[in-house]
């Protein structure tokens, strides 16, 4: 099997508790790598949000929730496997029904069938307004440990709401009078959840995460209703002499290829509790409106569990406890910084393949054995949030958000051996008019250099030429742009043509050089600016000829002191139009692309470092 596809099956498997089988097979028809365990659309997610405040009142000391494994996870569908029929129990108590004065009860809307030995849970909102009118109802498979049937467990549900004078309102088909008013909003429990749905989707699908931290004994959990949204509060409890705080666990939750992409909003270490929380990172539209908050806290246990080693952490598997990967090499490779930025523009060239082109150079070095990083600094931008409650003006305020400068580190992909691959933003928070000073880029940036030592940063302020040049720490400049082939030969300008006739004229090295430098640079003056060199794509998809004639030409451009470092190979046009981000080098291709991949990424470095 592919290493790389095993790496990020064996992450998954991690985390979910998915078999490492059906996850490769899933992750093999993925374009990128970009993000292991699948998002829930919005009614999806809000269905899960439900589901987890259910099996919060169970107790199981072995598996977290009573879920023992969540797989095929996909946006309109989840499958969870289940502990014990208790399990399944408490989460039949969301299942409406109309008690005898005839007032309803349970979640509206939720219906419960047995198919097999599988539970099926369904819901249908009644939002399918503007663009999701066609949108699929959301669904959550239910499981036993054992494929024991639930037929029974459904059943006798049934029989106890009768016994009770209830009647049951969730057998599919049906139907079911609508309400004739919403109810206030501590009743509302739909439009509770839908304002952190995402956020509960996320852990839920997520649940061996906890059993791999080192001392796990038990979890519980709980939300509240607070002005700025539903927040959330697990309770974890370790065996004594555990420490409280764990790294571990807070790289878990702000990993955005493995974990739920949650920012850090504060830590608080006491003689007998940790507490962390957290909020969703930047760029959220719906479901994010609420915190995270994780207590720990010891428990009756003497031991608890050993924990686990973890892809998702660039951790090794060993007898005892986790261990990280050794850093590749005899020796520390030279920490070098350099600032990548679009090139001057010329006729065809290809727009916005800065940031692409320094996430596949970084995760080329790492397939190496590098460790690299890319850094992209911005200005504050405003986030928008389209989240309607359908109660009022709740939330009445903003979800908290992290004050001043903040950086936050996540792997740009999940790497093999001993290569590493990190990506940072540097936001001064979410405020319109926010600036990114000088003095925080530099801590930034020597930040970078203990972790990593090929650095790229991306500047995207509209300063970026001044800006990353002022700072310490910045070894040059590189120019990132869409370039056609050295010219070889010229012909004779249409008007003339009458006198002259068609003719060619072959082009000697230097008058090559000088030409397509014109064409691509000529426009700009770069005596001020210190140029590292070029990285250069096609604009078509063509391949450089590798020639004695090449070679010159790139002689006489590094003359002229813009030093052609390399070309990247061109992508695919379907990889162009399917991806979300740059496909790397880490991510689904072929063995002969991906060599050519890392060669092309080895010549480049090999000219930095």
């Amino acid at each position: 099997m592919n290493t790389f596809l095993s790496v990020n099956a064996t992450a998954i498997a991690d985390l979910t508790g998915e078999a490492f089988r059906s996850a490769s097979i899933r992750l093999a028809d993925r374009h990128t790598w970009t993000d292991l365990v699948a998002s829930a659309s919005q009614d999806q997610a809000l269905l899960e949000a439900l589901i987890l405040s259910g099996l919060a009142s169970h107790r199981s000391p072995e598996h977290p929730l009573g879920v023992v494994e969540a797989f095929h996870a996909k946006a309109d569908l989840l499958n969870l496997r289940l502990g014990s029929a208790g399990a399944a129990e408490a989460l039949l108590d969301l299942l409406p029904y109309r008690d005898r004065r005839g007032t309803r009860r349970g979640v509206p809307g939720m219906q419960a069938c047995v198919i097999g030995k599988q539970l099926e849970l369904t819901a249908s909102f009644g939002d399918k307004s503007g663009i999701r009118w066609n949108a699929a109802d959301p669904k959550v498979r239910i499981q036993l440990q054992g494929d024991e049937p639930l037929a029974a467990v459904l059943q006798a549900r049934h029989e106890r709401a009768i016994q009770e004078r209830c009647t049951p309102q969730w057998v599919p088909g049906e139907a079911v009078a609508p309400l004739r008013r919403r109810p206030p909003l501590d009743r509302d429990v739909i439009s509770q959840h839908r304002a952190s749905a995402q956020l509960a989707s996320a852990l839920l699908r997520r649940p061996r995460m906890w059993t791999a931290l080192v001392g796990h004994d038990g979890l519980t959990v709980s939300s509240a209703l607070f002005e700025h949204g539903l927040d959330w509060t697990f309770v974890r409890t370790v065996a004594g002499g555990v420490a409280l705080h764990d790294d571990r666990l807070v790289e878990l939750l702000q990993d955005a290829i493995t974990g739920p992409d949650l920012q850090l909003l504060d830590h608080v270490c006491e003689p007998k509790t940790c507490t962390l929380r957290f909020v969703g990172s930047g760029g959220r539209v719906e479901g994010w409106r609420g915190i995270l908050t994780v207590r720990t806290e010891h428990g009756n246990s003497a031991t608890g569990r050993p924990g686990r080693a973890l892809a998702a952490l660039g951790e090794v598997r060993a007898p005892s406890r986790p261990t990280r990967r050794a850093i590749a090499g005899s020796g520390p490779e030279q920490s070098r910084c350099f600032v990548l930025t679009p090139g001057p523009s010329s006729p065809g060239a290809v727009h916005g393949v800065t940031t692409a082109v320094a996430d596949r150079l970084a995760t080329a070095w790492a397939a190496e054995g590098h460790r690299a990083a890319v850094l992209t600094i911005n200005d504050g931008a405003f986030e928008f949030s389209w989240y309607r409650s359908g109660n009022g003006a709740w939330p009445t305020v903003d979800v908290p958000r992290p004050t001043g400068h903040v950086i936050r580190w996540n792997r740009l992909r999940l790497t093999p051996g001993n290569g590493e691959a990190w990506k940072a933003s540097l936001n001064p928070g979410p405020s319109f008019f926010a600036v990114v000073d000088g003095e925080a880029i530099d801590a930034t940036l020597d930040a970078a250099r203990e972790r990593c030592s090929r650095i790229i940063v991306v500047d995207g302020r509209p300063s970026a030429w001044a800006g990353g040049l002022r700072n310490k720490g910045v070894d040059g400049v590189l120019f990132a742009f869409g370039a056609s082939e050295y010219p070889r030969c010229t012909t004779t300008p249409t008007w003339r043509k009458a006198v002259d006739g068609d003719r060619t004229v072959d082009l000697a090295p230097e008058d090559s050089a000088a030409l397509w430098r014109e064409r691509h640079l000529g426009q700009h003056d770069l005596s001020q600016i210190p140029l590292a060199g070029l990285v250069l794509l096609h604009i078509h998809e063509e391949q450089t000829r590798s020639d004695a004639f090449t070679e010159q030409v790139e002689g006489h451009l590094s003359r002229y002191g813009t030093p052609v470092l390399g070309w990247l190979p061109p992508e695919a046009e379907e990889d162009r139009l399917l991806r979300r981000g740059a496909k790397t080098a880490l991510d689904r291709m072929s063995q002969e692309n991906r060599e050519g991949e890392i060669a092309a990424a080895s010549a480049i470095g090999g000219k930095l470092w």
